[in-house]
């Protein structure tokens, strides 16, 4: 009988494992075939609020071309700007964040995803909402910023042709709704944003007896408080969750890129019908968040799409909320 020492033991039996895995996989490396998978995991970022439970869902991804981010500074210095900070020159990637707020006794959504037929890249509430453990019937209650089709196709189902939260009572702002609901909104609409109009009846009307229109200051329920942030819609509002002394600014489209918005929120994005009142908006929201500590949750700011403002010399930055394992 052989006799190793207990090193070369070690060492030989480490050798002899080493070569079995080997062997399990040279069949696969010999054809030249490794399966990649080609999927991400279903989208959702978990933090606690006090005693709310915030769950951070994506929608996917929308590309626009990148002078939509600003569109009254010159394409030379938007692109040097974009290009000192390695963001993509040929188009704007604007990803799609939805807030789920479980407050222990309701399920609140803000706003609820481009649904079924938007855009390449879009429509994937659904699977992040129950890759985070709901299904959409679960959802109480949804908010509505304001009436983009990012932010309201979500509602109806077109496969089901009905309503995709069957259970959900809807709020959104008096203005707003009036605005993409009225008869002749189509014709008033530039041609290539027609089809905004068509979207915006074909999802808001099925709902029109779930919902209430408000004044945007109006309490939700318990712990959710409204906010007038007009500008980039002619009545968006943005949505303020307090529990236990902590608040989450939920901001819609009013701060739509991680630095532009903070930087320079005198530049308009081109998708702000109001700009002018969009730019009064967004000054007064960033300097409200970074004063007052408040989280941040963005709708187009990369997944998931929340931090804090902090101030960086005469304006601002924005600074992600760091993933973890536990609550």
């Amino acid at each position: 009988m052989i006799k190793f020492p207990s090193t070369g033991r070690r060492r030989f039996l480490q050798a002899a494992g080493a070569a079995a895995a080997l062997s399990s996989i040279a069949p696969t490396a010999a054809l030249g075939f490794t399966e990649q998978k080609n999927a991400q995991a279903p989208g959702y970022f978990r933090f606690m609020l006090g005693k709310f439970e915030i769950t951070m869902l994506s929608d996917g991804l929308n590309q626009t071309p990148f002078r939509y981010s600003a569109s009254n500074v010159p394409e030379d210095e938007l692109r040097s700007y974009l290009k000192a900070l390695h963001q993509p020159l040929d188009a704007r990637v604007s990803h799609l964040n939805v807030t789920l707020i479980n407050t222990g006794e309701k399920l609140v959504l803000i706003d609820c995803g481009s649904g079924d037929n938007f855009r390449e890249g879009t429509g994937k509430l659904t699977e992040s909402l129950e890759g985070a453990g709901y299904a959409p019937e679960d959802v109480d209650h949804i908010v509505i910023t304001h009436g983009h089709p990012d932010h309201i196709w979500g509602i109806i189902d077109d496969f089901a042709e009905e309503p995709r939260f069957a259970n959900a009572s809807y709020t959104m702002s008096t203005g707003e709704w009036d605005y993409w609901t009225a008869k002749d909104l189509e014709t008033r609409m530039p041609e290539g944003f027609r089809f905004f109009a068509t979207g915006a009846h074909r999802n808001l009307l099925p709902v029109a007896e779930r919902t209430t229109r408000i004044k945007p200051g109006a309490e939700i329920m318990p712990g959710l408080q409204t906010l007038a942030s007009p500008g980039h819609t002619l009545d968006h509002m943005s949505v303020l969750a307090h529990s236990q002394g902590e608040s989450l600014l939920i901001v819609g489209d009013a701060i739509t890129h991680p630095y532009i918005s903070l930087e320079h929120p005198e530049w308009q994005p081109q998708m702000d019908m109001d700009k002018t009142v969009a730019v009064k908006t967004r000054k007064r929201l960033v300097d409200m968040a970074a004063t007052d500590r408040l989280i941040v949750a963005a709708y187009h700011i990369p997944f998931p799409g929340v931090g804090h403002i902090a101030p960086k010399g005469s304006s601002y930055q924005w600074v992600p909320l760091t993933w973890r394992w536990e609550l």
